[in-house]
């Protein structure tokens, strides 16, 4: 595996493929960088010389490496979205847990959020991110909300967003009037950038890539450095060990999820065979976009569920979770982790 630390030189700008132009949808926001699109970024790096193209699956449209993940980075290290089973409670960090209620359904589980032994049905959302060490004491059940509540990273020490406005010109290159526009980008803090991790052809790909390089990222190509740190371990866990029958245990998603189907359930029943949904903890839907450069067109929506989605299972046979699930596992969706409950 290698590591890709990536900094830019000024803000950057994501957003969906859908039209915008001055003077009709003059408005765009910029979105959090999605997995695919900064494969998209290494792949145009690539795609210019014959030797770097062998790394193309041309006839696919994909990588011929796999980014095992892509996230915000502080001192070069992965940050990680705060997992969506701990939210706020009377503005302190809590975290839900299931709590039986009186029915003749055994997974009929009402959810509470618990804090110092103080049980709630008043909660909210939590927002932020946390370091690796902090994400491995979550999963492994031993971490409580009070020492999380003091690793929490707020976007703010991230990135913060710049407006910016500008004027329309028509092919003469000249201004027209009612042409205006504002855009929303990102600008990231000192020592933030973002990081990747690929595998797969890795040892090809940093002979290719070399050291250190630049390459062009986000909707207005603006130029970002690169540097490529080897690795010889694995950088997460592979989720090797099985899960018995009859444990309860928890996923956790540290980049998004591209689901299929219309049933959430059915699919993650699907997809961890022998396991059954308790309950889902996620966010509204993310567009997975795309530009077409051949047929001059988006490309078909796909839909993720967000990084910090959380499902609880229980296993009702021997269970084993692979380190990616879902679709586009290639370009970085899809990363899971196994973890357990509190106590």
């Amino acid at each position: 595996m290698i590591k890709m630390t990536i900094t830019p030189y000024d803000v950057l700008f994501f957003r969906e493929s859908r039209d915008f132009s001055a003077g009709e949808n003059h408005v765009a926001e910029s979105i959090e960088p999605m997995p695919h699109t900064i494969a998209g970024a290494i792949m145009g790096f690539l795609y210019h010389t014959e030797e770097r193209r062998k790394l193309i699956d041309l006839k696919n449209k994909k990588p011929n490496f796999s980014i095992q993940g892509a996230f915000f980075s502080l001192n070069d290290e992965p940050l990680f979205r705060i997992p969506m089973d701990v939210v706020e409670a009377e503005e302190k960090l809590a975290f839900l847990e299931p709590h039986k209620t009186p029915s003749d359904n055994p997974d009929n589980w009402a959810v509470m959020a618990v804090r110092e032994g103080k049980r709630t049905l008043h909660f909210s959302p939590a927002n932020g991110f946390i370091d690796y060490g902090t994400l491995k004491d979550y999963l492994g059940g031993t971490l409580s909300p009070g020492v999380m509540e003091e690793d929490i990273i707020e976007p703010e020490k991230v990135y913060k967003n710049e407006v910016r406005v500008g004027i329309g010109l028509n092919s003469a290159k000249t201004t027209e009037e009612g042409l205006l526009y504002r855009i929303t980008t990102l600008r990231f803090k000192e020592n933030a950038g973002i990081v990747v991790y690929v595998s797969k052809n890795e040892e090809e790909l940093q002979k290719v890539l070399g050291s250190s390089g630049i390459l062009k990222l986000g909707g207005e190509s603006r130029f970002a450095e690169f540097k490529i740190h080897p690795s010889e371990t694995e950088e997460f866990p592979l989720n090797s060990e099985p899960i018995e029958l009859g444990k309860t245990f928890k996923l956790y998603f540290a980049t998004p999820l591209i689901i299929n189907g219309n049933s959430v359930t059915e699919f993650f029943e699907k997809e961890i065979e022998g396991a059954k949904v308790l309950k889902i903890f996620t966010d509204r839907p993310i567009p997975v976009t795309g530009w077409d450069m051949e047929e001059k067109k988006p490309k078909p929506i796909r839909w993720a569920l967000p990084a910090g989605t959380v499902v609880w299972m229980r296993a009702e046979g021997n269970v084993t979770v692979a380190p990616k699930i879902g679709e586009m596992k290639e370009f970085g969706y899809g990363l899971v982790f196994v973890g357990k409950f509190r106590g």
